[in-house]
């Protein structure tokens, strides 16, 4: 459930204002298992995250909804550093987690700030794009989310003489803003913010001050910190921890040692102390292997081969991968030590001779396979001169079959959270459909779940509503309710429209046999969907018999 803002009513605690409120209920583990949908490993930094920021929100709602009884002066924000290599999900698991809580977000690279007064980028500036991300409601920005990334780059190298005004003054000018400050959200040398200012006090006499405090905006912090490992592995052999000699006996065993990293690493890299206590919680991002970067690919809602499909399929082309070439592209990227970015650029070089060339041939299809991965521009050459090969064919039906079993593998892993979270029952024949809907109208898993979920509702829905309009009480088998589901997505029908016209055989029929017997309750089968008028016969015949 995404955040939504409303106005507090007045209460005997809250005298002098009104004060905004959101309406969070979004729970820890709820969180981690949507980031599970879209992130591949990273299952420590998934839980704290998670955990922390579904705990900010709670908390930022607990103290609201009790007003003036507490002092909010001891309100810590659980403000993030994450640490880890390039590539590896930092911006796109944060862009994820706004999106699921429904917050204003902004990123903003630390690089291209300076001390206030300095030429460069004013830190301030980030919470005015909060709020205009938030189209200017000031109410809602106050809870939204600002990402600092490369923030590692503002350390202090300890070799500047003078004011360092782009890293050190860039963290002092921070310190206000991650606690607590009151930012202005016109910008003194705007020459249109001057001349609002000056007509307003033209008209009444007094300055009008318009800010945004940041007591509940959450900062999160993220970099590849390279260095720090040094820094950390010193420390830890200076401590001679007893796990170290068994480490250091076994040269193969590589160690994270990022994972130990603690506050005072920070302030060893170059950050004051009182930037890294503004950071009460520090979460690291593993590095990919590549069985983790085969899992990237593999993933039906991987941005980077939906991306590529959909490429293709502007032209009219649909595009499919087997799994022997999803491996061994995993395999090419993983010996450029960037991550998952390196998956962008071994997907492009694969693909770009076929994207150039197919939209100029009759082929309405690509089958992606480990010969196409070795040598793209030979298996081009060939299928250039030998279109009717029935191998190009084979290769996208084989690349078909296998994209659909892992995505039914992928929604069979998963159905447990999203039908038993939803309380929708899970049927061969729901799976089916998310399938063709995932395939037909190019949506994601969840998309199509969601679909599938908003049109079964609408089902029970219609099932009220029929009882409201006749008096006659209806409730349609799972059975026919998939089968409903499957002529709706079919004709591309309204589910009111496709009931209203079965429920018009039905409703004389089921009225006669409701007067003679006095039933309550009319289970619909399937049988009822497929033959309305067979289904209907057999009931007033039985219900004759009965008699």
């Amino acid at each position: 459930m995404a955040v939504r803002f409303f106005p507090q009513q007045k209460t005997r605690w809250v005298e002098r204002e009104k004060v905004s409120l959101i309406d969070f209920d979004l729970k820890p583990e709820d969180l981690e298992a949507y980031l599970d949908e879209y992130l591949v490993g990273q299952r420590e930094a998934k839980g704290i995250l998670a955990t922390k920021i579904c705990t900010h929100f709670h908390r930022v709602k607990y103290f609201l909804e009790r007003g003036e009884r507490f002092d909010e002066v001891g309100f810590v924000k659980n403000n993030i550093i994450i640490i880890g290599p390039t590539g590896v999900g930092k911006t796109f698991m944060i862009k994820l987690i706004a999106r699921r809580i429904g917050v204003p977000f902004v990123k903003g690279d630390a690089t291209k700030f300076s001390e206030t007064g300095y030429v460069g980028g004013d830190v301030e500036d980030l919470i005015r794009d909060l709020v205009q991300e938030a189209e200017g409601n000031v109410d809602k920005a106050r809870f939204g989310i600002v990402y600092l990334d490369e923030i590692d780059k503002i350390a202090s190298s300890g070799h500047i003489v003078g004011p360092d005004v782009s890293r050190t003054g860039v963290q002092r000018a921070l310190l206000k803003p991650l606690e607590e400050t009151e930012v202005e959200l016109r910008v003194p040398h705007d020459p249109i913010t001057q001349m609002e200012a000056i007509e307003y006090y033209r008209r009444t006499g007094r300055r009008k001050r318009n800010t945004i405090n940041t007591r509940y905006i959450l900062f999160i912090a993220s970099g590849a910190f390279s260095g720090l490992e040094e820094i950390i592995r010193k420390r830890l052999h200076k401590q001679k921890l007893g796990f170290l000699s068994e480490i250091q006996e076994r040269e193969d065993m590589k160690i994270n040692y990022l994972r130990f990293v603690i506050p005072e690493d920070l302030i060893a890299y170059g950050f004051e102390s009182e930037f890294v206590g503004r950071f009460p919680v520090i979460t690291v991002f593993d590095p990919l292997s590549e069985e983790d970067l085969y899992a990237i690919l593999a993933n039906p809602n991987s941005v980077i081969v939906v991306s590529k499909k959909r490429d293709f399929r502007a032209y009219g082309i649909d595009l499919a991968f087997t799994d022997e070439a999803l491996r061994r592209m995993a395999s090419l990227a993983s010996r450029e030590n960037t991550g998952a970015r390196a998956l962008s650029r071994v997907l492009e070089r694969v693909l770009i001779p076929f994207e150039k060339a197919l939209p100029s041939t009759r082929l309405s299809y690509l089958g992606v396979t480990p010969e196409m991965v070795e040598d793209p521009e030979g298996v081009l050459r060939e299928m250039r001169s030998n279109p009717e090969n029935p191998r190009w064919r084979e290769w996208y039906a084989r690349a078909r079959r296998e994209e659909e079993e892992r995505l039914r593998e992928f929604l069979l892993q998963r159905k447990k959270i999203f039908f038993e979270q939803y309380k929708f029952p899970f049927t061969p024949a729901k799976l089916d459909l998310v399938l063709k809907l995932h395939r037909k109208e190019d949506l994601d898993p969840q998309q199509a779940l969601e679909e599938i979920l908003m049109l079964w509702r609408q089902i029970r829905s219609f099932e009220k509503s029929f009882e409201r309009r006749t008096g006659i009480r209806i409730a349609f088998s799972e059975e026919a309710r998939d089968l409903i589901l499957d002529e709706v997505l079919k004709r591309d029908e309204g589910v009111y429209a496709f009931c209203d016209r079965i429920l018009s055989i039905l409703e004389y029929g089921l009225k006669l046999v409701q007067d003679r017997t006095g039933k309550k309750l009319f289970e619909l089968p399937g049988e009822a969907v497929k033959s309305p008028e067979s289904f209907l016969n057999r009931l007033v015949s039985t219900s004759y018999r009965l008699d």
